[in-house]
């Protein structure tokens, strides 16, 4: 069912929830401007060849598994190829030719872009204040309830189908413009305006869609999923790599299988530099990133063991749970074999966890939150730097320059580093080289010319937003103002009107005070004619000087009364002056934020038109080219003919060698022959 939003039912929804947005987004502001996202995504399954293209970079590389993903970054799935991207418990599959770019991803925004190709999601859980949205070239689809989606992007033809297997999402366009879809329903629609066009519905049953199913079928199946949240990114792999058991001091606890007696954990991979958390360990195990990324671990007897924490707690992904050796002069305090050097361990059960960038106590909270239950095994002294074996150390130069082999690890004497400090990030500064490492070699594959250099497109589209974002808090911060500006001159009415009434109360209070004032001096008068009892003849004049001290009296309060009543009026008369003054200004202010929007409407819909011709003409330049090519594949098709038709004329005529050799036989007398 196509809906339109009126205009002016948002407007009114703006107005009484600005106040409340305002306030909520200081907070959020103010946490937002020094906390990175609590979570991120993870190529989880892979089948072919997939390449990976970074954020702010139009380089392509092949993927690597268990490199975070996060905003900015693409995923393009060659020619028979599948990928599989997990944010959260949400599955999304990618099928062949498939161009996919993260959009937005925070810890309250999953927003994804699908250039081209053919999408499924899996969507378990959809948390209030949470949103998840595919974005494409005709709309933005935003899932509304769990279930089972299908998107299909075709930039050829500039239409996007979406169906729905179970659940129900909202399409948005232009104008205000929204379709809802249930279970069972699919749309196709072609530009931006939501309109629906006819094509061939959704495929389903073929070979995607089979893959898709055994996909659910094993995520259903994870024995994993008993004891961590769905949440934890790469639990699945967890199954194939090792067993669970329960121990007597830690609760439920992962072994890993096939690895060497003297492997301890964040020792197989590489140390990258990833914004915004900076030096990010990328485990070369397939089932590394769950144990990198979330809880902690412990050594039980001769066997290292993952504890994963609370399961009942929404997980929050940190680059890495370790303790890093030194401190200020690290570099020349930790040295082995005459080269100076760096080193880790991992974290114990019950100790905290401090990242080395700047974050909140509420982030720093919410990242050990899973540990809080193991509040007996707390502990600060870091046990791990003394466990043996449990240090890892390389020389500073080999950090973060790639994958660490076996022999850039250095030995150093048991307790050589037990006296020294330990801090929370890496002590050696960023290389400034984002490019080396942690990308995989460069991609064999890549997405088609038109859609590769899409980086600096999606860069502008992000500026846009961020502009026009700018722009409407902008336009947010002079409402409120304004809205406050009038609290603040209803709050001046309101305590003008509390004086005057105040006031009134006190002459009214001054009148009754005084008439029973008067009362008395009446009953004292009479008491005192009734004592001197005096002659009906003396009556009379006290009589009449009574009656004319009552009507003075009477005469006063009237008086007062109507000053105590003209001087409210007078002031109720200010007040709706100034409520008109008031209203008149909130009516000129809502006047110039509607032409701020209208024009700020028009300047974007310029700038999808210039887009739109830019790439028209793109394409007019890419159909000339097409047609120089195929004019001169056409000529040279024309003269190979003709100098087939050549050959074989000569052949027909029995000519054989160089006519010019021949002319000069015949110029010598010779006979011509053949």
């Amino acid at each position: 069912m196509k809906h339109r939003i009126p205009s002016h039912t948002a407007r009114r929804a703006v107005g009484w929830l600005l106040g409340l947005v305002l306030l909520l987004a200081a907070g959020a502001a103010a946490w937002a401007q020094q906390d990175p996202p609590g979570r991120v995504a993870r190529l989880n399954e892979q089948q072919g060849t997939v390449s990976f293209s970074p954020a702010g970079d139009d380089s392509w590389y092949d993927a690597v598994p268990n490199r975070p993903i996060t905003t900015g970054d693409r995923l393009w799935t060659d020619r028979n190829a599948r990928a599989e991207l997990h944010v959260d418990s949400t599955a999304l599959r990618m099928d062949d030719q498939t161009l996919l770019a993260v959009s937005e991803l925070d810890d309250d925004s999953a927003r994804f872009t699908a250039t081209r190709g053919r999408l499924q999601l899996r969507v378990r859980e959809a948390p209030v204040g949470q949103r998840l949205e595919i974005g494409t070239a005709n709309l933005a689809a935003v899932v509304e309830t769990p279930g089972d989606y299908r998107i299909e992007v075709d930039p050829a033809a500039g239409t996007t189908r979406v169906a729905v297997v179970a659940g129900g999402l909202t399409l948005y366009g232009e104008n205000s413009e929204s379709v809802t879809l249930g279970a069972h329903q699919q749309l196709t629609v072609s530009g931006r305006q939501l309109a629906a066009v006819s094509g061939d519905p959704v495929r389903a049953g073929d070979a995607f869609d089979r893959w898709v199913a055994e996909r659910d079928r094993l995520e259903d199946q994870s024995i994993s999923a008993r004891y961590v949240s769905r949440d934890v990114l790469g639990y699945q792999q967890l199954d194939r790599y090792g067993e669970w058991q329960s121990d007597p001091t830690y609760g439920n606890v992962w072994y890993p299988r096939s690895v060497d007696a003297d492997w301890a954990p964040y020792r197989d991979g590489q140390w990258v530099d990833i914004a915004p958390w900076g030096w990010t360990w990328i485990d070369a195990a397939p089932w590394g990133f769950a144990p990198s990324h979330y809880g902690r671990w412990a050594r039980i007897g001769p066997r290292w063991a993952w504890v994963p924490g609370r399961a009942t707690t929404r997980p929050v992904y940190a680059p890495a749970l370790v303790g890093f050796v030194g401190g200020g002069g690290v570099h020349a305090d930790v040295v082995a074999g005459g080269r100076p050097g760096v080193g880790w361990f991992p974290l114990a059960p019950g100790e905290p966890w401090r990242p080395g960038y700047r974050a909140s106590q509420r982030y720093v909270d919410e990242v050990n939150r899973a540990i809080a239950y193991q509040r007996q095994l707390a502990r600060t002294d870091y046990l791990h730097r003394n466990t043996p074996g449990a240090l890892s150390l390389v020389p500073v130069d080999i950090f973060g320059r790639g994958p660490i082999a076996r022999r850039d690890f250095l030995r150093t004497p048991e307790g050589a580093t037990a006296q020294l400090p330990i801090v929370a990030t890496a002590p050696v500064a960023p290389r400034g080289d984002r490019h080396f490492g942690g990308f995989g070699r460069s991609a064999s594959a890549l997405p088609p010319p038109d859609l590769r250099g899409r980086q600096q497109q999606f860069q502008q589209a992000r500026q846009l937003q961020q502009a026009q974002q700018l722009q409407q808090a902008q336009q947010l911060q002079q409402a409120q103002q304004s809205q406050q500006a009038q609290q603040s001159q209803q709050a001046q009415q309101a305590q003008q009107a509390q004086q005057a009434q105040q006031q009134l109360q006190l002459q009214q209070r001054a009148i009754q005070a005084q008439q029973q004032l008067q009362a008395q001096q009446m009953q004292r008068f009479q008491q005192m004619q009734q004592a001197q009892q005096p002659q009906p003849a003396q009556q009379l004049p006290q009589i009449q000087q009574r009656d004319a001290l009552r009507q003075q009296q009477e005469l006063q309060q009237r008086a007062a009364q109507a000053q105590a009543q003209q001087q409210f009026q007078l002031q109720l008369q200010q007040q709706q002056q100034q409520q008109q003054a008031l209203r008149a200004q909130q009516e000129m202010h809502q006047r110039a934020a509607q032409a701020q929007a209208q024009q700020l409407q028009q300047v974007q819909q310029q700038q999808a038109l210039r887009a739109q011709q830019q790439m028209q003409a793109q394409q007019q330049i890419q159909q000339m080219q097409m047609q120089q090519q195929n004019t001169l594949r056409q000529a040279q098709e024309h003269q190979q003919r003709a100098l087939q038709q050549l050959q074989q004329q000569q052949q027909r005529a029995g000519i054989s060698g160089d006519p010019r050799q021949r002319w000069m036989s015949r110029d010598s007398g010779q006979p011509d022959r053949p």
